[in-house]
Protein backbone atom coordinates (compact mmCIF):
# COMPACT_ATOMS: atom_id res chain seq x y z
CA UNK A 1 0.00 0.00 0.00
CA UNK A 2 2.78 2.12 -0.85
CA UNK A 3 1.29 4.06 -3.14
CA UNK A 4 -2.23 4.73 -0.93
CA UNK A 5 -3.44 8.29 -0.39
CA UNK A 6 -3.76 9.81 3.48
CA UNK A 7 -7.20 9.17 3.06
CA UNK A 8 -6.98 4.98 2.15
CA UNK A 9 -4.79 4.84 4.89
CA UNK A 10 -7.08 6.72 7.21
CA UNK A 11 -9.97 4.59 6.11
CA UNK A 12 -8.35 1.43 6.22
CA UNK A 13 -7.27 1.83 9.73
CA UNK A 14 -10.88 2.68 9.97
CA UNK A 15 -12.16 -0.75 8.47
CA UNK A 16 -11.39 -2.84 11.25
CA UNK A 17 -13.28 -0.43 13.80
CA UNK A 18 -16.19 -0.30 11.48
CA UNK A 19 -16.69 -4.28 11.70
CA UNK A 20 -15.47 -4.69 15.48
CA UNK A 21 -19.00 -1.93 15.79
CA UNK A 22 -21.29 -3.62 13.87
CA UNK A 23 -20.64 -7.13 15.23
CA UNK A 24 -21.49 -5.86 18.37
CA UNK A 25 -24.15 -3.97 17.19
CA UNK A 26 -26.11 -7.16 15.84
CA UNK A 27 -25.08 -8.77 19.05
CA UNK A 28 -27.29 -6.13 20.52
CA UNK A 29 -30.11 -6.53 17.96
CA UNK A 30 -30.14 -10.39 18.35
CA UNK A 31 -29.56 -10.13 21.94
CA UNK A 32 -33.57 -9.98 22.94
CA UNK A 33 -33.49 -9.08 26.74
CA UNK A 34 -33.00 -6.72 29.17
CA UNK A 35 -30.56 -9.33 31.13
CA UNK A 36 -26.87 -8.72 30.40
CA UNK A 37 -28.27 -5.87 28.11
CA UNK A 38 -26.23 -2.62 30.08
CA UNK A 39 -22.83 -4.10 29.88
CA UNK A 40 -23.04 -4.54 26.22
CA UNK A 41 -24.49 -0.95 25.42
CA UNK A 42 -21.83 0.46 27.96
CA UNK A 43 -19.23 -1.60 26.07
CA UNK A 44 -21.23 -0.16 22.54
CA UNK A 45 -20.97 3.44 23.93
CA UNK A 46 -16.81 3.18 25.22
CA UNK A 47 -16.42 1.49 21.31
CA UNK A 48 -18.47 4.53 19.68
CA UNK A 49 -16.73 7.60 21.56
CA UNK A 50 -13.22 6.31 20.52
CA UNK A 51 -14.30 5.39 16.76
CA UNK A 52 -16.24 8.80 16.35
CA UNK A 53 -13.07 10.76 17.92
CA UNK A 54 -10.95 8.89 15.86
CA UNK A 55 -12.75 9.78 12.78
CA UNK A 56 -13.07 13.86 13.96
CA UNK A 57 -9.52 14.49 14.64
CA UNK A 58 -7.75 16.63 12.70
CA UNK A 59 -5.92 14.56 10.04
CA UNK A 60 -9.18 12.19 10.60
CA UNK A 61 -10.78 10.89 8.23
CA UNK A 62 -13.66 13.55 8.24
CA UNK A 63 -10.40 16.23 8.46
CA UNK A 64 -9.00 14.81 5.23
CA UNK A 65 -12.34 14.47 3.27
CA UNK A 66 -13.21 18.20 4.02
CA UNK A 67 -10.37 19.11 2.75
CA UNK A 68 -10.25 17.24 -0.50
CA UNK A 69 -14.36 17.92 -0.68
CA UNK A 70 -14.94 21.51 0.31
CA UNK A 71 -18.23 21.64 -1.95
CA UNK A 72 -19.55 18.43 0.22
CA UNK A 73 -18.82 19.30 3.53
CA UNK A 74 -22.69 19.39 4.25
CA UNK A 75 -22.45 15.60 3.98
CA UNK A 76 -19.55 15.15 6.39
CA UNK A 77 -21.00 17.57 8.88
CA UNK A 78 -24.32 15.53 8.94
CA UNK A 79 -22.22 12.83 9.29
CA UNK A 80 -20.73 14.66 12.40
CA UNK A 81 -23.81 15.51 13.64
CA UNK A 82 -24.48 11.40 13.35
CA UNK A 83 -22.34 11.22 16.03
CA UNK A 84 -23.95 13.41 18.53
CA UNK A 85 -27.25 11.93 17.87
CA UNK A 86 -26.45 8.50 18.06
CA UNK A 87 -24.58 8.85 21.38
CA UNK A 88 -27.41 10.96 22.45
CA UNK A 89 -30.11 8.29 21.60
CA UNK A 90 -26.86 5.31 22.96
CA UNK A 91 -26.76 7.44 26.81
CA UNK A 92 -30.18 7.39 26.80
CA UNK A 93 -31.11 4.15 26.43
CA UNK A 94 -28.24 2.97 28.79
CA UNK A 95 -29.80 5.00 31.31
CA UNK A 96 -33.32 3.02 31.04
CA UNK A 97 -31.79 0.01 30.49
CA UNK A 98 -30.59 -0.04 33.85
CA UNK A 99 -33.70 1.09 35.48
CA UNK A 100 -36.02 -1.16 37.35
CA UNK A 101 -38.88 0.21 36.26
CA UNK A 102 -41.08 -2.10 34.24
CA UNK A 103 -42.31 0.41 32.24
CA UNK A 104 -39.14 1.59 31.15
CA UNK A 105 -37.91 -1.94 30.06
CA UNK A 106 -41.19 -1.83 27.85
CA UNK A 107 -39.79 0.12 25.01
CA UNK A 108 -36.30 -0.10 25.76
CA UNK A 109 -35.51 -3.23 23.33
CA UNK A 110 -37.81 -1.62 20.39
CA UNK A 111 -35.26 1.36 21.18
CA UNK A 112 -32.52 -0.87 20.65
CA UNK A 113 -33.18 -2.05 17.33
CA UNK A 114 -33.83 1.78 16.20
CA UNK A 115 -30.42 2.41 17.34
CA UNK A 116 -28.67 -0.30 15.99
CA UNK A 117 -30.36 0.75 12.88
CA UNK A 118 -29.32 4.24 13.09
CA UNK A 119 -25.77 2.69 13.38
CA UNK A 120 -26.08 0.47 10.38
CA UNK A 121 -27.41 3.54 8.26
CA UNK A 122 -24.72 5.59 9.37
CA UNK A 123 -21.53 3.53 8.86
CA UNK A 124 -23.55 2.34 5.72
CA UNK A 125 -23.39 5.94 4.03
CA UNK A 126 -19.91 6.97 5.47
CA UNK A 127 -18.92 4.20 3.58
CA UNK A 128 -20.37 5.30 0.78
CA UNK A 129 -18.88 8.53 0.97
CA UNK A 130 -15.45 6.63 1.05
CA UNK A 131 -16.11 4.73 -1.25
CA UNK A 132 -17.21 7.58 -4.47
CA UNK A 133 -14.32 9.80 -3.01
CA UNK A 134 -12.02 7.32 -3.55
CA UNK A 135 -13.05 6.37 -6.97
CA UNK A 136 -13.10 9.67 -7.90
CA UNK A 137 -9.23 9.59 -6.81
CA UNK A 138 -8.67 6.36 -8.41
CA UNK A 139 -8.91 4.17 -5.49
CA UNK A 140 -11.18 1.07 -6.00
CA UNK A 141 -12.33 0.27 -2.49
CA UNK A 142 -15.82 -1.63 -2.85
Amino acid sequence: MSNASPLEIVYKDLENEHRRLMKLADRLRAHGTMIGLAPLLDELRTLLIVHFAREQLPDGFYDILGKRLEDRRDEIQVLINDHGAILSTLNALLSDAKTPDPDVEANVLDRLTQLVDQLHDHEHREHQFAVDVLGEQGGTRQ
